[in-house]
């Protein structure tokens, strides 16, 4: 990547909203809390939203981790059975807002939300025409969706931390399944940038793993029928998928599992290790969000929607190579 950019300069410069994909139903035991943080990370807000409310940090939930060093709208959700609204006005500041309040019958769960709308701003991006002709690309054809780097901690510490795992040494659950995310995340990665380079991530292979467009609902391509599913895959009907390793579930048959196992075979401990410690599951190969995007002399502002569990720095990576401010370690990080 010869184009280059600074990330996340600021707070502002990146700035994502989760769309819940659902409206609270307005009585229950779980008051839905939607807030807006700036330079926070999601378990501080937690706290913060617990001691308001004369709570421990568990009986708040939420859908999924925002960044710190941004500035970001995600609902979390308190478990307040028999209890009236409270005033949270007091945990209010420059850092944490409260744009709304409602009550539900069910908590947040992990992946609860539908989607992340990202408003996201590139600085002193080195090549405008380069940066336009991949936003072109993306746009006409979409991009991987892989894991960020995020995933795997800092210096792959995760993966590390699997490789213990795989050792028998014991850990604390939370730390474990880290770990095995990590370790999915990875394999995952393995297949998409195999794939890739094969060219075939616009096309059905004989036993892909398709996906129902807007749905989980996944299927085993059949060779009479991949005409018709590469039509469906051109239309947007259905997804290509790669693997979330695990025992079970809907695997790939022929040429599609032949290519998965080739794209992993150097990472033989941890497929075996996988199908003992998780079940599998599938994960949409490829995404072609609508992008818009705009320039204020060498400044990039982009606009895109991902689905819940999909990350904006596997799109940015297709337009620049991204440098983020040196941060010094804080207490609250």
């Amino acid at each position: 990547m010869s184009v280059t950019a600074l990330f996340k300069s600021q707070p502002e410069d990146f700035f994502v909203e989760e769309v819940l994909g659902f409206e609270p139903c307005g009585e229950g035991e779980h008051l839905f809390v939607l807030i807006e943080k700036r330079g926070m990370n999601t378990q501080w807000a937690a706290k913060l939203l617990a001691e308001a409310c004369g709570l421990k940090e568990r009986d708040v939930s939420h859908s999924g981790l925002k960044d710190r060093h941004a500035v970001t709208r995600q609902w979390l959700s308190v478990w307040l059975p028999g209890k009236e609204d409270p005033d949270l006005s007091a945990i209010e500041s420059d850092e944490l807002k409260i744009l709304k309040t409602a009550r539900h019958n069910k908590k947040l769960r992990i992946g609860t939300h539908k989607a992340n709308r990202f408003e996201i701003v590139l600085r002193e991006v080195s090549d405008q025409a380069q940066a336009e002709e991949a936003l072109s690309a993306i746009a006409a054809n979409g991009f991987a969706n892989i894991f960020g780097d995020q995933r795997f901690g800092h210096d792959d510490r995760n993966l590390k931390v699997f490789e213990e795992v795989l050792a028998g040494k014991r850990m604390k659950k939370p730390r474990q399944s880290m770990a095995i995310s990590a370790a999915r995340s990875l394999l995952f990665n393995q297949v998409a940038a195999h794939r890739q380079a094969k060219g075939l991530m616009g096309t059905v292979i004989r036993g892909d793993v398709l996906m129902l467009a807007g749905s989980h609902s996944v299927f085993v391509a059949e060779e009479a029928e991949l005409t018709s599913l590469q039509q469906r895959l051109d239309e947007g009907d259905v997804q290509l998928t790669g693997p979330l390793w695990g025992r079970g579930g809907v695997k790939p048959l022929e040429e599609a599992a032949a290519l998965e196992l080739e794209a992993c075979a150097e990472h033989g401990a941890f497929t075996e290790g996988l199908e003992r410690l998780a079940s599998s599951d599938r994960r949409p190969l490829w995404l072609k969000p609508a992008i818009s995007w705009q320039w204020q002399g060498q400044d990039l502002t982009l606009g895109f929607t991902l689905p819940t569990g999909s990350f904006a720095t596997a799109l940015l990576a297709n337009v620049a190579e991204l440098a983020e401010p040196e941060r010094r370690t804080e207490a609250q990080a």
